[in-house]
């Protein structure tokens, strides 16, 4: 009589961890030069692998499909610092940045809550966008319609409004309207 015991996943991923650990960090050192960068996707990695093992079976290389899995976590993070990075310089080089954040903590410490809708209904509607964006825009972002609904009161198309959003809010972006 043969007993024929199946780890479990997490069995399987413990051991995965505890054997090739060391392995996994080397590659993602390798392949991104840091640290900091290879250990915390490598942890997510393992987490997704105790999430989808159960339901989608351990895949043949376990070790291969953490490092992938790292790899992306780790390529993902890079990508959005990145963005983020460019969109604190964009704001920052026009100065309203550091302006906005200071004047809103101004404002906090007095106990003052300010409110910015007119601001956002002049930008909404400026000179630069068409009547039709204009509308669509502020019945978008202060009217709190959906875009389904502002596409059916425009009788157009919804992707035909959302599209239209977002060329004024590029066009607000790119011609720096305030």
């Amino acid at each position: 009589m043969t007993n024929s015991y199946t780890p479990s996943t997490s069995e399987t991923a413990d051991a995965v961890f505890q054997a090739d650990h060391g392995h996994i960090v080397a590659s993602l050192i390798r392949v991104f030069w840091d640290f900091d960068l290879a250990e915390e996707p490598i942890q997510d990695a393992f987490t997704v692998a105790l999430a989808t093992w159960p339901r989608d079976g351990v895949p043949s290389n376990p070790v291969a499909w953490i490092i992938t899995t790292a790899k992306r976590r780790a390529i993902d993070r890079v990508r959005r610092e990145r963005v983020r990075g460019e969109k604190y310089s964009l704001l920052t080089d026009r100065g309203e940045f550091d302006e906005g954040v200071t004047e809103i903590l101004e404002y906090a410490a007095r106990g003052i809550r300010q409110d910015d809708r007119l601001r956002l209904i002049f930008t909404c509607c400026h000179p630069a966008l068409n009547m039709e964006a204009r509308v669509a825009l502020t019945l978008r972002t202060l009217g709190g319609l959906t875009t389904h609904e502002t596409a059916r009161a425009f009788l157009v198309p919804e992707a035909t409004l959302a599209q239209r959003l977002v060329r004024a809010k590029r066009k607000i972006r790119d011609a720096a309207i305030p």
